[in-house]
């Protein structure tokens, strides 16, 4: 398992200059040990999912999933804090789906009052390697450096629970 960020944190603070863009990028890179048609299947099927969706100490139930996998389709789905109960869902747009390599979408969290967050772009690229799959993961660019950060911790962990997916034969 490898992984890469594009940036190290910057401090903030008042009167600095916005972060360049490509500190708004997160970029992570993982192998996987399975083949890449059960890699691009675990990203895309909804069905598997639950199975590692979100951080460690959350959920995403399959009922909450609702994905149109095509170009222009849209998607929804909620994520579950375990300890709270809290409901936090998010959508977006897919843009871009080549099989089994490329998987393209928009994501915004859902505000309390129901309107759309800060939206970034997803892009999944699936690559096959010796004995396994290299998937190189880019978000954003985002609004700011701390919700970059935050979202990578997110995902960090549930790359963590989709190569145990993958591990359990999925």
């Amino acid at each position: 398992m490898s992984e890469h960020v594009t940036a190290v944190p910057a401090p903030s603070g008042e009167g600095e200059a916005p972060a360049p863009p490509e500190d708004l990028m997160l970029v992570i890179t993982r192998e996987f040990q399975a083949p890449i048609t059960r890699v691009w299947s675990a990203l895309t099927d909804p069905d598997q999912a639950p199975a590692w969706w979100g951080p460690r100490g959350f959920h995403t139930p399959r009922e909450s999933i609702d994905a149109d996998l095509e170009i222009g389709g849209l998607y929804r789905a909620c994520m579950v804090q375990d300890s709270t109960g809290k409901e936090n869902w998010w959508s977006g747009v897919h843009t871009d789906i080549e099989p089994p390599n490329l998987f393209v979408f928009t994501h915004a969290w859902d505000k309390p009052d129901g309107t759309r967050g800060f939206e970034t772009e997803v892009t999944f690229q699936l690559e096959e390697i010796d004995g396994g799959t290299r998937m190189t993961f880019f978000q954003g660019p985002f609004d700011t450096i701390d919700n970059r950060d935050g979202q990578g911790i997110g995902w960090r962990e549930s790359f963590d629970r989709l190569a145990e997916h993958l591990r359990r034969g999925a």
